[in-house]
């Protein structure tokens, strides 16, 4: 958060102030987790207005990525704050959890590529082929970008793949589903038969 710019007033400090004394004061440490606590609620609020979040995302959406990378303490709390180009965000970019509550049905990966510009990204084969089965994909168009992401590594429990890479693969959702059934056909028939070996005694 080094764009944050203020004045903090404490009777706290100690009045020898110098750059060793004050790298090694328990209090000024304290006074930095309650200042990000207190800006990350701020950016909390900006979400709520739509034009100024834009707004915030346009000058500041870096810093949130940079945060991740250079403070993993705090990946959670930033996590929500980054956001992407995708194959359904058109010119705009996209936050993970609208990504997540697009995600079809029984889905549990995000799926992201890597790609200098947009439009290289786009013109991946692996886009192609998630397009085409209906996945929402993820554009990482420069360093920072990636670092964030594979910082971030799991959002809202989905884990977060590159699908560029080799061996990786989109989920087949038809068979999970497939599987999820006949487990539940057989827990059901297993409770029935159950139920009736009590009824007969």
């Amino acid at each position: 958060l080094t764009f944050v710019r203020g004045v903090v007033d404490s009777q706290d400090l100690p009045l020898n102030v110098g750059r060793e004394i004050l790298q090694k004061s328990k209090m000024l440490s304290v006074m930095n987790k309650r200042l990000v606590r207190k800006t990350l609620d701020m950016v909390r609020g900006l979400k709520e207005d739509g034009e100024k979040w834009a707004k915030f995302t346009e000058d500041y959406g870096r810093y949130m990525k940079v945060g991740i990378v250079e403070d993993p303490d705090y990946k959670d709390d930033l996590a929500p704050f980054c956001e992407f180009f995708s194959t359904q965000s058109g010119d705009n970019t996209t936050s993970l959890a609208d990504y997540v509550g697009r995600m079809k049905e029984g889905q549990e990966k995000i799926y992201y590529v890597t790609g200098e510009t947009k439009q290289l990204a786009e013109m991946s084969p692996a886009v192609e082929g998630a397009k085409a089965q209906g996945f929402e994909v993820l554009y990482m168009t420069d360093a920072l970008d990636e670092l964030a992401i594979q910082g971030i590594a799991e959002f809202d429990e989905k884990t977060i793949v590159d699908l560029g890479k080799d061996g990786v693969e989109l989920e087949d959702l038809e068979a999970a589903t497939a599987d999820e059934e006949t487990k539940k056909a057989k827990e059901e028939a297993k409770k029935k038969e159950e139920m009736e070996t009590q009824e007969k005694f």
